[in-house]
């Protein structure tokens, strides 16, 4: 009889899940404030200027520290100011312990991206070299898909080679602060009243962005914070760091659950006399993006911050790590 071999299927294992938030550095902040969730967090990149016991404190627990920078255009004109900005890069990071630096880059004009390539090949070199990581923000905005010949600032093919990590700001789809603002309106993001992310908006952002990096270097970072609008008289708008209205007369009403965006909204009295509407990002509309995620395969997601996550989406992003 003859023996029946039987092939041996390679299983893959799955990706850990991590969490990478921003942190707002202030006054009050300390270490004390990751303490609850430090088992959770593999990243954070800081804005501000955190003492270099936050930052050992951080690598006690294991979690990584970035130094958030951003720049515009002037930044990088000319190769002496490119040299000098990637030079304080290294110097902060090595003198201060940082692990990398996270490139916050937003809204140039795509006329300097030839320089920008450049300016981001220059960094990756110079922090690699050092041993330290470069991380870059991304966004998704109506130029990326209302136009494939449409160029932004950053080149996707050169983010890939030359990046750690690409946090993807799965916010801002619509800019809530940009209505009414005539400074503003030339933005992609200030085009109109809605939520600041919902689903198929976040589920086409990643979709773009999964084409083009690595998943393994792609950060899906959700907003902590929802959109609110005056509705009587001119329209306005403004971010609200909670999971729902924080200034409404009386008894705030109850939401409405938007199924198709997956989104709570609240219409209600605001102190100011006048109507409003709240789109929020609350833990039921971050469940529903954590699910994305794993539909997705992406393990790693971010909160856009960390201090205004609330409790309930805290909940749910630990019940999504532990699944």
């Amino acid at each position: 009889m003859a023996a029946c071999s039987v092939k041996q299927t390679e299983t893959v294992p799955t990706p850990s899940k991590q969490l990478h938030p921003w942190v707002v550095y202030g006054e009050e902040s300390s270490f004390a404030d990751l303490e609850p969730v430090k088992d959770m967090i593999a990243s954070v990149s800081v804005f501000g200027n955190p003492p270099r016991e936050y930052i050992d404190k951080c690598h006690a627990a294991g979690i990584e520290v970035y130094r958030a920078v951003g720049g515009n255009e002037e930044s990088i004109n000319t190769p002496e100011k490119i040299a000098s900005l990637v030079e304080s890069y290294v110097n902060d990071c090595q003198a201060n312990g940082y692990d990398g630096i996270d490139l916050d880059f937003e809204h140039l004009s795509p006329s300097v991206r030839a320089t920008y390539s450049d300016f981001l090949q220059k960094a990756s070199a110079a922090l690699h070299a050092a041993g330290k990581k470069m991380s870059h923000c991304v966004g998704f905005y109506p130029a990326l898909y209302a136009d494939e010949n449409t160029q932004i600032f950053y080149d996707p093919a050169v983010l890939e080679n030359t990046c750690d990590l690409v946090r993807v700001m799965c916010y801002d789809m619509y800019c809530a602060p940009c209505i009414g603002v005539k400074e503003l309106a030339h933005r992609d993001d200030c085009q109109g009243v809605g939520p600041t992310s919902n689903y198929l908006w976040t589920r086409e952002c990643m979709l773009y962005w999964k084409e083009r990096i690595s998943a393994d270097k792609l950060v899906m970072a959700l907003p902590a914070y929802g959109n609110d609008y005056k509705l009587t008289g001119d329209i306005a708008g403004t971010q609200i760091y909670a999971p729902k209205p924080d200034k409404a007369v009386g008894e705030l009403p109850a939401p409405t659950w938007l199924c198709y965006e997956k989104v709570n909204m609240y219409l209600y009295d605001h102190e100011d006399g006048c109507r409003h509407l709240f789109y929020a990002a609350d833990a039921r509309s971050t469940e529903c993006l954590l699910q994305l995620a794993d539909e997705l395969q992406l393990p790693k997601v971010g909160f856009w911050h960390f201090s205004s996550v609330s409790p309930d989406t805290w909940k749910v992003t630990r019940d999504w790590m532990e699944k």
